[in-house]
């Protein structure tokens, strides 16, 4: 018949017999590594300094955040030990590796001269931290209100804790804690946020896993 002839004569037919299957194959490879490449090149975290018309204005702080995701995405903020940095905890916690996986946004607030002040939920630190908050979710990110977790190590910890005891929104809606301490730090208000504790010296990855996997069962509302 006319049109097996064509068929049986087009060169590209048996091409495709030939190499099918190689087709495939190499096909699926591109759209892995693209997954892949995609993946990877996730939010990276930035310096920033607080704007003028916030109180905590000129404080710097790390922000690792998508800039426009489909829909709200949780929050957690990560606070220092005294005398150690934002960056370093940044890059020793993976922290941003975590939030890319799991989508959510870090920021990392920073204490003025390397120690925070924790003299109550309504100080000036605490209030930095909300400022914070506030400041990504308008500026930065697609923040939900009822995801927003405060974690932090040593000092940071002790800092973190006294910081959901305060009147002023945001409500937090968990907290982690990191270190190991002589005398577990406690909380000024038991009951308000639920706590996930992990005893290490040494935030890794693991950590921030460990602490995604606990804060991420609670959120405002619930």
């Amino acid at each position: 018949m006319w049109f097996g002839w064509i068929v049986a004569s087009n060169p590209l037919a048996g091409w495709w017999g030939k190499n099918k299957r190689t087709v495939l194959i190499v096909g699926v490879v591109i759209v892995a590594l693209w997954v892949f490449v995609e993946r990877g090149n996730g939010p990276k975290t930035k310096r920033i300094s607080m704007p003028k018309d916030y109180g905590s204005a000129d404080r710097e702080l790390l922000v690792h955040a998508p800039s426009n995701p489909k829909d709200p995405i949780p929050l957690v903020l990560i606070l220092h030990d005294d005398n150690v940095d934002a960056k370093t905890l940044d890059h020793d916690s993976a922290a941003g590796s975590v939030a890319n996986a799991r989508n959510f946004a870090v920021a990392y607030p920073e204490a003025v001269g390397g120690t925070w002040r924790i003299d109550s939920p309504d100080g000036a630190d605490a209030k930095y931290l909300r400022d914070v908050v506030s400041y990504v979710s308008a500026k930065k990110t697609k923040v939900d209100p009822n995801r927003i977790y405060v974690w932090g190590v040593g000092e940071g910890a002790r800092l973190a804790l006294t910081v959901v005891c305060g009147g002023a929104k945001p409500i937090f809606a968990a907290v982690g804690v990191v270190g190991q301490f002589t005398q577990e730090p406690q909380s000024a208000c038991p009951g308000r946020a639920p706590e996930a504790r992990v005893a290490e010296t040494d935030w890794n990855k693991k950590v921030s896993e460990t602490l995604w996997t606990a804060s991420a069962k609670h959120h405002l509302g619930a």
